[in-house]
């Protein structure tokens, strides 16, 4: 937590009279905030029951979170735990029926969530699909994805569908595939699949209700090829459409759809071939990418969050060195990227999910050696 510096103080008249100085001095205090009460902040929430990393974590309609699957201590998981909070606490919910890592979960206009694909080590790459139900507080079986397929997109696209699309395939290469889920029937139906191959990138629901899809990798012979190729997928017409290419190519990175309709894309990278600090911000009106100012910090398998204000909240993530802690926001009126308050621990591969009160929860991952993290730590906008 950042230290609080003092308020200024204000001048007092000279010559004030004695008996005038105890009411001015109480208005003083009341009219001058607390600087640090007005700070963003991060505060330690209780632990997630089992450290994990690569898990997912979805809002509910109730308010609570679920966090589901990853890699812990113990290998693949399908473990479960909600936070409520009110309590500010965790409680055990039934297990997955597969364990998995690099999963999508997506949270359905009924209010369910649909957890699809991902990988273990039994049976590689999945093509499993769950969904759980908040009344009843269980996993059922949903009908299994076309294409297993891990480290994909799902996106809940206007009329309730899911499209889920990219990822890696049974023969570890990434796939150009995708297919659409409909709750009504419980089924996927393949859709057109995307021009080029790519996981590790981004699917971001825009305005209009088409969806952009940006960036991503391909492994081919040992290598981790960047995409700066762009693509929509209009559901209406249930077709893709080629879109003005980023000025930067880029995998593990975060797309973020700001109030005005525009898309903010930020940092990237491998460990091996390190990190980048670039951003840049897509227009679906002008089909244009404009650079903007760089972030602080390079870094990629971070998150993003759009903050009730409008602001965008970066946090965590790897740096070319190790995890990090420091985290820092974007203000798209100023086009200026804003220090804030760090992580109380460093991580990256975590989740952050934005509350209803607007405050940002956020949940394991991992360090730079591999040690996995079970702490969760809550990010305070409004440092109350």
């Amino acid at each position: 937590m950042t230290q609080s510096t003092r308020p200024p103080r204000l001048p007092l008249p000279r010559l004030a009279p004695a008996r005038l100085l105890g009411p001015l001095m109480l208005a003083l205090l009341v009219a001058v905030p607390s600087a640090s009460a007005a700070r963003p902040r991060w505060v330690t929430v209780q632990s997630l029951h089992h450290a994990r990393e690569f898990h997912t974590a979805t809002l509910l309609g109730n308010g609570q979170v679920l966090v589901a699957g990853g890699y812990g201590f113990s290998g693949f998981m399908s473990s479960a735990e909600l936070f409520d909070p009110r309590s500010k606490h965790w409680r055990a919910a039934q297990a997955l029926k597969v364990a998995r890592i690099g999963a999508t979960a997506t949270l359905l206009s009924s209010g369910n969530v649909l957890v699809a694909g991902g990988a273990n080590l039994s049976n590689r790459y999945l093509n499993d699909a769950e969904l759980f139900s908040p009344a009843s507080a269980s996993w059922v079986s949903a009908a299994p994805l076309v294409a297993a397929r891990d480290n994909q997109t799902a996106t809940l696209l206007r009329d309730g569908r899911v499209l889920v699309c990219g990822g890696l395939s049974r023969l570890s290469r990434a796939v150009r595939s995708a297919e659409v889920y409909n709750p009504a029937t419980n089924s996927w139906t393949p859709a057109p699949s995307m021009k080029i191959t790519r996981e590790h990138h981004t699917a971001t629901l825009l305005r209009d209700g088409r969806v952009l899809v940006v960036g991503g990798e391909d492994q081919v012979a040992g290598n981790f090829p960047f995409r700066n190729s762009v693509e929509i997928y209009n559901p209406t017409t249930n077709s893709w459409s080629g879109a003005a290419s980023m000025h930067s190519a880029r995998a593990n990175h975060t797309a973020t759809l700001l109030r005005d309709g525009r898309v903010l894309v930020s940092g990237g990278g491998e460990r091996q071939s390190g990190f980048t600090s670039s951003a840049e911000i897509y227009s679906p009106s002008k089909n244009r990418w404009t650079r903007v100012a760089h972030m602080r910090t390079a870094r990629g398998f971070d998150t993003a969050t759009l903050l009730l204000n409008g602001r965008v909240l970066v946090t965590g993530g790897f740096g070319n060195f190790d995890a990090l802690a420091s985290s820092e926001i974007y203000d798209p009126k100023s086009n200026r990227w804003i220090s804030t308050a760090g992580l109380r621990t460093r991580r990256a591969h975590q989740t952050a999910t934005l509350l209803f009160n607007g405050d940002v929860l956020v949940t394991g991952g991992a360090l730079y050696s591999g040690v996995v993290l079970s702490s969760a730590e809550l990010y305070l906008p409004s440092g109350h």
